[in-house]
């Protein structure tokens, strides 16, 4: 695309930036740009909305802006019929494209009809209510929004958010306070019917499985963290993918396209890198979080340890036959054989003897002492199987995913123009560290087989079976 060229040449480190602007613009939604003074939020914004070819509208907005000032003047010749009604030529109202600077200074005489026209498209003026051709506002600002139900409901209305830096590379910054050569040579322009024909086009457009499963992933892990996006901004998300697929000439929207949810579903700047992660992490694994299997694989090698190869802090002696028993798992085929004995109290000595049967003897390690074990029955080994089984499916699909899709998902990565060189960076090196994860998850299994196996001749598939016709 030859504008995004244009403008990533003019402006340094603003990749991601120009990325959200051109998606916005061509999906028909907004963006807002947040950052200290002096980061080039305007100039940047003007430069983008210049390269549609249409209408474009900007303002600077203060807290002593009049809604005149945005919307028009009223009419004298309607008010002399008794008609309150606006002559929007020329101002918001009638804008393709608009910038509002300092948006969040706007006061409440402004908002009102700002939030109608950012969402419904429509403009009321006195009883007229009117359609509005407005593709995209740009907004800017230094800060968040106060703590305000309408400022709120206006940040709400922004779906790209993009958080503004000062230029880090020190040879870019060179070149950006010592250069002299300032002029954004755009070419062409994007025209109005192009894009409105690209939002059509987008319609027919299919998400692959795999998206479908990182995006209710991605829901599911950001509400577990009490994080609320509505299902009209989900909507709108899944749109926007879609239609920067079919800016590429894609017809289904594959995993490089998830990266792009990013810049929209956050709420607060620093939620944007934990987004990411998480959406690395899913794309690259087809949908499945290897840090949570990683987890659940560790607590289940815990447990094992806890009921099949716990080793005592202090012996337990049988009270019935004198036998020293040093392990949970000891302890268990003792009770097997002989469900009738007794247990001496270990911390029980001398004149202070006292013994238990088996289950009280196991309230009073744990309740008493903090023995952190379980009993080792046949039934709860069972269920250690089960539940292990399910993971490696797990497993096993995440590696196909990681370990024969790289290359794939390389390619992927190359062709989408709207994925950042740095994300794509960071994609590969998050494929290697995937692949040691999932080696070192299947190094957890083999151990806890090696833990759950009876004297290294009975398989895990064979207590199954054996458990099940018990069971019967």
């Amino acid at each position: 695309m030859a504008v995004r060229e244009a403008l990533d040449k003019r402006f340094k480190e603003r990749t991601e930036e120009i990325n959200c602007a051109l998606l916005a613009i061509i999906s028909g939604e907004h963006v807002l740009f947040l950052g200290p003074p002096g980061t080039a939020k305007s100039l940047l914004s003007k430069s983008v909305c210049e390269a549609i070819d249409g209408y474009f509208f900007y303002y600077l907005l203060t807290r002593f802006t009049t809604p005149e000032e945005v919307f028009g003047p009223l009419s004298l010749k309607a008010l002399q019929r008794d008609d309150f009604r606006r002559r929007t030529e020329g101002y918001l109202p009638t804008a393709h494209i608009a910038f509002l600077d300092e948006i969040f200074k706007s006061n409440s005489s402004i908002l009102n009809s700002l939030l109608t026209i950012l969402n419904e498209r429509k403009f009321t003026s006195g009883s007229h209510v009117t359609d509005v051709p407005l593709l995209t506002a740009f907004g800017a600002s230094n800060e968040m929004p106060e703590d305000n139900e309408s400022l709120e409901a206006l940040y709400d209305r922004f779906l790209f958010r993009c958080s503004v830096k000062y230029v880090e590379d020190e040879l870019n910054f060179a070149d950006l306070i010592f250069g002299t050569d300032e002029s954004l040579a755009l070419g062409s322009k994007l025209s109005i019917p192009d894009i409105q024909d690209l939002q059509v086009r987008a319609k027919n457009v299919s998400v692959d499985a795999d998206v479908r499963k990182i995006v209710l992933e991605t829901r599911r892990e950001l509400r577990a963290k009490n994080f609320i996006l509505s299902d009209r901004r989900w909507k709108k998300m899944v749109n926007v993918m879609r239609i920067a697929a079919a800016s590429i000439g894609q017809r289904t929207v594959d995993r490089s396209m998830v990266l792009l949810l990013q810049h929209m579903a956050w709420d607060r700047p620093e939620q944007k890198e934990h987004i990411k992660n998480m959406l690395m992490d899913l794309m690259i694994s087809g949908g499945e979080s290897l840090k949570k299997l990683k987890k659940e694989t560790d607590d289940l090698l815990m447990l094992v340890q806890r009921s099949v190869d716990f080793k005592f802090p202090l012996r337990i002696r049988c009270y019935d036959c004198n036998e020293m028993l040093e392990s949970s798992k000891k302890l268990y085929m003792h009770k097997t054989i002989f469900p009738e004995h007794l247990y001496y109290d270990p911390y029980r000595i001398s004149l202070h003897l006292r013994y238990f049967g088996y289950h009280e003897l196991l309230r009073v390690l744990q309740e008493e002492y903090g023995w952190n074990f379980v009993e080792n029955t046949p039934q709860r080994i069972h269920a250690y199987i089960v539940e292990m089984t399910g993971m490696r499916d797990r497993h096993a699909q995440a590696r196909v995913k990681v370990e024969e899709e790289v290359e794939t998902l390389k390619c992927m990565l190359d062709r989408n123009v709207w994925v950042t060189q740095n994300d794509r960076t960071a994609v590969m090196s998050r494929c290697q560290y995937k692949i040691n994860l999932l080696h070192e998850i299947d190094h957890t299994f083999h151990i806890i087989e090696s833990m759950i196996e009876q004297d290294g001749a009975v398989s895990l598939m064979d207590r199954a079976f054996v458990f099940e016709a018990e069971a019967q």
